[in-house]
């Protein structure tokens, strides 16, 4: 039989690490927005302007701005590792068999 009480912090675990990865995700398409748009303007004064230097190009974009926010990703990432090893130990327990000191 299914004891409930044992499967509530796994999915409290599972809820947690959905919430976590949302974030990083929501972070992410910032990141990647910010750099599009900084790419378009970038294009369009390089071409008003009809210098010749050279632009930043919208992958060097999105890696300064990931820069400026490491600690964030960092954080995440961290917390989406931790709560990976958690759920994998919650899982690993519920797979074991239940062994009695009696036996």
């Amino acid at each position: 039989m299914i004891d409930i009480r044992l499967l509530r912090p796994l999915a409290k675990a599972i809820g947690a690490r959905r919430e976590t990865q949302r974030h990083l995700d929501c972070l992410t398409r910032q990141i990647a927005a910010r750099a599009g748009r900084q790419a378009t303007t970038v294009k369009v004064r390089s071409r008003v302007r009809r210098r010749s230097s050279p632009r930043p190009h919208y992958h060097e974009l999105a890696d300064r701005f990931a820069f400026e926010r490491w600690g964030e990703l960092d954080t995440l990432v961290c917390t989406l590792a931790m709560q990976e090893q958690v759920i994998g130990a919650f899982q690993h327990r519920d797979c074991e068999p239940v062994r009695h000191p009696a036996i």
